[in-house]
């Protein structure tokens, strides 16, 4: 299929967006920033800064998403039969409307990743919800679906796929589906569900649904010296796209066969870490001419994978600021290491696990645990500086990651959404 015009591209970096929205996983951009930040809470209880809280139908490891007086979120209830997407009030959290599609067919997961772990995405026109072999679908704010689109429903994998979340581009909807022995990536036209191009990810697929093998990796758009990439690691490569036709640009080996994270850039350099006790490398960005196996050339380190190192499990993705990397690892110790070496500059256990990402807003790093309770760090190469720990109520549970718009934040736990002020 040809790929379309170039200004059906434009990359979202470069669309003016409203000053307090929270339009899709990781924010903004796609990477957890907002330097520019308003003010944001830094304290919270129990009884102190809950602006509202509102009880769920089930667990759920997707993260909400915030545009204008809407909060949206996916969630499976009847162990994934039913998938839905839920639109609240962002003023008092009560539930505006709610479409469920009937999957009615039995999927494998894991118990700790129930189906619907895709994040949802919205343009602040419409909203869109990737369920995976449950199809992808767009609605308006009024809850009107506009469209749906099948891409498969021959998705499968003992842990789950269909945890990537879309990623709006201009006119286009990313989508990474998979893992499992079928995984492919789709651009879409964002107003009609219309497929503009797919790409068979054939290489990096596993054998069986049972392999621990697979990408859950949310896609990452970026603007490399005026060529747009798509980002993404795949079992053995971190591996970069052309967004407007899905061909592959480069790639540099090392990776493992389990990648969870999104890839993490800053300062023209890309790190990626693998998650299941896999390895991480680091990449200098190639030039815009630049293309094929860049991993002689442009590979800055690699670290072995476990057995040598004895890397941790790695599932939330972390912060690049300037020279160093802060990252919360999946046991719940953070880290700072060097962005030009992967060397581990100090690490400090926090709390306790993590799948959740790093959000850097204003000049503070925000990351939360799966009890619910959220850290906030000034980012420090010399040592672990703790400035907050906030706690909401107790015996909670969240996989899912920190959303931030018009100076609230919003937590997603199995049990319950949060609105704090």
């Amino acid at each position: 299929m040809k790929p379309l015009p170039l200004f059906v591209f434009v990359s979202a970096l470069l669309l003016p967006l409203a000053a307090n929205e929270w339009p899709s996983w990781r924010g903004p951009q796609g990477d957890g920033k907002l330097v520019a930040a308003d003010a944001y809470p830094t304290r919270w209880s129990p009884t102190e800064g809950i602006a509202w809280r509102i009880p769920l139908p089930d667990r759920g490891n997707s993260s909400p998403v915030v545009w204008g007086d809407k909060v949206f979120l996916t969630q499976a209830e009847e162990e994934g039969n039913k998938r839905s997407l839920m639109c609240f009030s962002a003023k008092d959290g009560r539930l505006l409307w709610k479409d469920t599609i009937d999957h009615g067919k039995a999927e494998e997961t894991h118990k700790t990743n129930p189906h619907c772990a895709a994040s949802p995405v919205t343009d602040g026109t419409l909203v869109y919800a990737w369920h995976g072999n449950a199809g992808l679908h767009a609605y308006d704010f009024a809850g009107k679906k506009v469209w749906s689109a099948d891409l498969g429903d021959d998705y499968a994998h003992i842990w789950g796929p269909h945890a990537a979340s879309p990623v709006l581009m201009g006119g286009a909807l990313l989508v990474h589906a998979g893992p499992g022995p079928v995984a492919r990536l789709f651009a879409l036209h964002k107003d009609t569900g219309k497929e503009i191009w797919r790409q068979e990810l054939d290489a990096y697929e596993s054998a069986d649904a049972k392999q621990f093998k697979g990408s859950w990796a949310t896609p990452f758009v970026i603007d490399n010296g005026g060529r747009s990439e798509l980002l993404l690691g795949l079992p053995g490569y971190l591996t970069s796209f052309d967004p407007r036709s899905g061909k592959e640009l480069w790639r540099v080996a090392g990776l493992g066969d389990l990648c969870y994270t999104n890839v993490m850039t800053g300062a023209g350099r890309a790190l990626y870490l693998c998650g299941y006790g896999g390895p991480g490398i680091g990449v200098r960005l190639p030039a815009a001419g630049e293309t094929g196996d860049l991993t002689s050339s442009h590979r800055l380190w690699a670290d072995p994978p476990k057995g040598q190192n004895q890397n941790p499990q790695r599932i939330g993705s972390g912060q690049i600021l300037g020279d160093h990397l802060y990252l919360l690892n999946e046991p719940g110790v953070m880290q700072c290491s060097e962005v030009a070496t992967g060397r581990i500059v100090w690490r400090e256990r926090l709390g306790a696990n993590s799948w959740s990402s790093m959000n850097l807003i204003g000049k503070t790093l925000y990351v939360n645990d799966t009890r619910g309770t959220t850290y906030l760090i000034e980012p420090d190469p010399s040592a672990l500086k703790l400035i907050g720990k906030n706690e909401v109520d107790p015996n909670q549970h969240t996989n899912a990651s920190l959303a931030f718009a018009d100076g609230r934040i919003y937590l997603r736990t199995d049990a319950y959404l949060y609105a704090i002020e």
